[in-house]
């Protein structure tokens, strides 16, 4: 008789509390079994325009044309969506009433960079935005609040109840934003490299070392800036369907220290300093940081829209004021045309801004190819040319093709987060009583069944050995508060049944122990169950709570 149990310590053993669960590998499967074919499709959202800027409406698949890599690829799937903005056709209208796919359902980030937008600025834009979700979202999609002060706070995770995101805006507009600060940095600098360049009767090293110090000062801030959004697109990466962050910040400079050094730069020819020194605010140039958040972005289907009111404060013909509001919004642009976005800037009125972003939402094109290399980890560049006269297309620009144990792994952390469950295999979690205490921590037993049923058993070859063999992989994941473990997964399991009782049905479950010794505490977790030869995986969720430990125990 097969053994379709795993015994907790043989199979798994512990889940080391120092670095994250760890999983002990049971042995390798033989690789004698046929490999499932993964198919995927690349899909790829444009947005179409013409000279006015309008979109253009009515295309085919015929009209598009795609490369990957500069060789031209076949288009397989098209989906077109078209459905009047609500400014046109009223809250009503605004909706789409027919079905639309699960993988063109919008998850929408509303993203608020408390640390590089000021109070007036970002209450103009809240105060538009719940007219904003509630006229242009179509049924089926949700919207996630994130909030950036110093660390990422997550406000409201996705859901499709705007009223709960009204009530969470409400609360966020009394809060304060840290762009005082920033500015009163900024302010302190200029003050510094005016004395300095005074003091010197020009340029000199002191007014260069005081720009440099504010460089410096400035790239931390915009560095913190990238982290945390390219931290939200991690959290994204595994969430299907088509994804959006709505950036609202006032600006991030492409070139930190850019403004204040072509100001001190012309400061000086007027007191007869002469040129710089040979010191060039490009060499903070941040464009490498920008990009890999960009193309972190593409390859996940993820869009980015800033939207910045910053530029609408500025007196025109102050030099240093306008060079660093296009310093600042040269770094959105290059955040929105890396993702196939629109850059809304200079918003004095966030609801004309957020209706650029409207006409994306209700009238674009998803065009999906097969790659040539599935799975190869490789990014590839993709460009989308269509065949009408004048017209300007905007789209990702870059994909890359994960590996399946990525693929699933990316799944399981974002359905522990965000759910929801997809279990096409019926298998069930179950939380075993803790009963041990391990360092100051208690072994929880996490059990995962599988019906027999419902895998693919391949026969083996040989004529004699009448059993059916199948083959899975567990991928575990688990989060406490801000703390999130890395995803770990299984070597290969063997499941054997006998030819008879497999052709007959098998009631029989198989059944997967894993122990994680965790602290106290509420705890989320995520684990996949990967059917390797049928190519299908079932994304489990479950929320616990582990009891603290007695004293003396």
């Amino acid at each position: 008789m097969p053994h379709l149990r795993r015994p907790l310590a043989a199979l798994l053993g512990l889940l080391a509390l120092s670095a994250g669960p760890v999983l002990a590998q049971p042995p390798a499967a033989e690789d004698s079994f046929a490999e499932a074919i993964q198919v995927n499709v690349v899909n790829l959202d444009v947005f179409v325009s013409d000279r006015q800027g309008k979109p253009v409406v009515g295309l085919r698949a015929e009209d598009f044309a795609v490369t990957e890599d500069r060789r031209p690829v076949k288009i397989t799937n098209f989906y077109t969506e078209k459905r009047e903005p609500a400014a046109a056709a009223g809250a009503a209208g605004g909706k789409a009433t027919a079905e639309r796919p699960a993988d063109q359902r919008l998850r929408l980030v509303v993203y608020l960079d408390d640390v590089n937008t000021e109070p007036g600025s970002r209450g103009r834009i809240l105060d538009r935005l719940s007219g904003f979700l509630h006229q242009e979202l179509a049924p089926g999609d949700e919207v996630m609040l994130v909030r950036y002060a110093q660390k990422l706070d997550v406000r409201r995770a996705f859901t499709s109840d705007l009223g709960l995101i009204d009530s969470d805006v409400a609360v966020l507009k009394g809060q304060a934003s840290d762009m005082k600060k920033y500015e009163e940095s900024r302010d302190h600098a200029i003050d510094d490299v005016i004395d300095a360049i005074y003091a010197g009767e020009g340029w000199g090293p002191l007014a260069e070392g005081r720009i440099r110090a504010w460089a410096e000062q400035e790239s931390a801030v915009v560095r913190g800036a990238l982290a945390a959004l390219d931290g939200v697109v991690s959290w994204l990466a595994g969430v299907p369907g088509r994804k959006a962050i709505l950036y609202v910040s006032d600006g991030l400079p492409l070139t930190p220290g850019a403004d204040l050094f072509t100001w001190a730069s012309m400061r000086s020819s007027y007191r007869g300093g002469g040129k710089v020194s040979g010191l060039s605010g490009q060499e903070f140039d941040l464009s490498k940081r920008f990009r890999e958040v960009t193309s972190h972005a593409s390859r996940n289907r993820i869009t980015i829209y800033p939207i910045e009111a910053y530029g609408t404060r500025v007196v025109r013909g102050t030099a240093l004021q306008e060079v660093l509001v296009s310093n600042r919004q040269n770094g959105l642009r290059f955040l929105a045309e890396d993702t196939g976005g629109r850059a809304m800037l200079n918003a004095a009125d966030p609801t004309a801004a957020l209706r650029l972003m409207s006409e994306d939402l209700t009238t674009y094109y998803s065009l999906g190819y097969t790659p040539e290399r599935p799975g190869d980890g490789a990014e590839h560049k993709v460009e989308v040319k269509v065949r009408v006269k004048g017209a300007h297309v905007r789209h990702r620009q870059w994909y890359r093709d994960k590996p399946v144990g990525e693929a699933v792994a990316e799944r399981t952390l974002a359905v522990m987060r965000f759910g929801p469950e997809d279990n096409p295999l019926g298998a069930s979690l179950e939380i075993e009583p803790p009963k041990q205490q391990q360092n100051g921590a208690t072994l929880v037993a996490v059990r995962v069944k599988v019906p027999i049923a419902k895998l693919y058993l391949q026969a083996k070859d040989e004529a004699k050995d009448k059993t059916r063999t199948g083959r899975l992989r567990l991928y575990v994941v688990a989060s406490t508060g801000g703390a999130t473990t890395p995803v770990r997964e299984t070597k290969m399991v063997t499941v054997e049944l006998p030819e008879a009782e497999a052709a007959a049905g098998s009631k029989r479950e198989y059944v997967h122990d894993v122990g994680i010794p965790l602290q106290a505490g509420s705890w989320s977790i995520g684990v996949a169950v990967r059917d390797e030869l049928a190519a299908t995986t079932s994304y489990l969720r479950k929320d616990f709570t582990v009891p603290g430990v007695e004293k003396g125990r």
